[in-house]
């Protein structure tokens, strides 16, 4: 049962999105998933509630803060778990991220998002200590244009490659899709090109990432 966390000690970096986005193509493969609203704000659990007829059948969305997230991670009995925790560097962070089988971590192509990506990191490297195991990571960028990287980002990621902080090769492009279904209700699949723009385009990017995300538990798994 892997377990998938999203963090970062900074909003907007399209955290949530991304959680939804993920567990969105999972339950499109008939994956039962169970996607775990950390956020004191609870955007998931509060986009289930406003539409539950169109919740796929294979997501089960929960909320749940403080200890009662790793209860709900420790009792899942879908074969993934994806978790959103809330943005910032917190107890229920550190124990969200003691259960992680892959922490990914969400940044914008700037300097700030960078710095604070870091922070992840190093409170990664203590919960590490902490529980004397390992937890996989990677970073990767969201939101990001659908045109071209500019200088800055490709400064920052070298900055990170150099720093050793592993990335996704995939980026979440920032399209009005992927925030659609707060809006609208279901998933990026059951848009259609009325309501946004290319949603195709929006999906194969989605897909492309958890190829990626697939990809990487196995490698880390294996490894």
């Amino acid at each position: 049962m892997p377990t998938i966390v999203f963090a970062s000690s900074k909003g907007g970096v399209g955290k949530t999105t991304s959680a939804l986005t993920l567990a969105s193509v999972l339950a499109a493969n008939e994956v039962p998933t169970a996607l775990i609203d950390a956020d004191p704000n609870a955007p998931i659990a509060k986009w289930a509630e406003r539409f539950p007829s169109q919740v796929p059948q294979t997501l089960t969305v929960r909320h749940a803060l403080g200890s009662k997230v790793a209860e709900l991670i420790d009792g899942a009995q879908e074969p993934f778990v994806i978790v959103d925790l809330e943005g910032s560097r917190n107890v229920e962070v550190s124990v969200g991220l003691s259960r992680a089988d892959l922490a990914l971590i969400p940044m914008k192509g700037s300097q700030l998002d960078a710095d604070e990506a870091a922070n992840v990191v190093q409170l990664i490297g203590r919960q590490e200590l902490i529980f004397k195991r390992k937890i996989p990571y990677r970073v990767f960028f969201a939101q990001t244009s659908p045109v071209i990287a500019d200088k800055g980002m490709r400064n920052i990621k070298a900055q990170l490659e150099a720093a050793g902080i592993p990335m996704l090769k995939t980026s979440m492009v920032d399209r009005a899709a992927f925030k659609a279904p707060f809006q609208l209700g279901g998933t990026i699949y059951s848009l259609t090109p009325r309501e946004v723009r290319n949603p195709q385009s929006a999906v194969e990017n989605a897909e492309a990432f958890a190829t990626e995300v697939r990809d990487t538990l196995i490698a880390e798994r294996d490894a």
